[in-house]
């Protein structure tokens, strides 16, 4: 049944287990992607319901678990003693955030909405008819995409980035000979939610530059220039990475 491996996080999520959050939103996206590549199965208009659904669900949990990133990532900067202050001010800020957005997952988790989609869900899956040509398909795809990235690409960019893996990352899942590929292209989206978490970092604390506390201020100024840098060092991760992901012998199975 596709509603298995997103019901059983519930209980956890229900904890704020932020670690089990982030095993949770995986959980959502390879049903969201398979379903994507299965509509030759399924009928389309119920596939498109249900990524819908799915989507809101993803973003939810989404939530919870960007707010405890950005929070542990300010928590392990180094920085001077005379800004402990003002950093346990940001966290505090953020802690309430995580617990707000948690707070809202609950109410989903408890929502008719919610179980309707469980219900929904609650069938085998199929996969598509030709996997290894659905997925070279989606694969040239991603090709095409990562080639239109510029040099400074936004936030509408990593998002498209982010959908093209995971689409051929979880269809090839679906492959026995697809393990070691789909490992590489996990590893490819852990870059992009990197990326993804630097850049709400910033968005973040250019918010938090503009409040009235000056220590604030000063400090929100140092994390964004770090924030800065992550992000450069995480697109050189990401250019490293994907030329591990084009290795001939990993994708050999498509054929193409």
């Amino acid at each position: 049944m596709m509603s298995r491996g997103i019901a059983r996080f519930e209980a956890k999520l229900r904890d704020e287990d932020v670690s089990q959050a982030r095993k949770a939103r995986v959980a959502v996206r390879r049903v969201r992607a398979q379903l994507g590549l299965a509509t030759d199965r399924f009928d389309a208009d119920w596939v498109w319901l249900l990524r819908r659904e799915l989507r809101w669900v993803e973003q939810s949990i989404g939530d919870v678990a960007d707010a405890d990133a950005l929070m542990c990532w300010v928590s392990r900067q180094e920085l001077d003693d005379r800004d402990e202050k003002a950093r346990a001010d940001l966290v505090a800020e953020l802690s309430r955030e995580r617990s707000r957005a948690h707070r809202r997952l609950v109410a989903l988790l408890d929502s008719a909405r919610y179980e309707r989609m469980i219900r929904d869900l609650a069938r085998p899956f199929h996969p598509p008819a030709e996997l290894a040509k659905t997925v070279q398909h989606e694969w040239r795809s991603l090709k095409v995409v990562v080639s239109s990235v510029g040099d400074s690409p936004g936030d509408q960019d990593l998002h498209r980035l982010a959908m093209g893996v995971d689409r051929v990352r979880h269809g090839a899942e679906l492959a026995k000979a697809g393990a070691r590929w789909a490992e590489s292209l996990g590893g490819l989206r852990d870059a992009i939610d990197a990326l993804q978490e630097a850049s709400l970092a910033q968005g973040w604390l250019r918010h938090a530059a503009g409040t009235p506390t000056v220590s604030w201020d000063l400090l929100s100024g140092q994390l964004l220039e770090r924030a800065r840098c992550a992000e450069a060092a995480w697109w050189r991760e990401w250019t490293t990475r994907w030329e591990r992901t084009r290795a001939k012998d990993l994708r050999a199975w498509l054929k193409d």
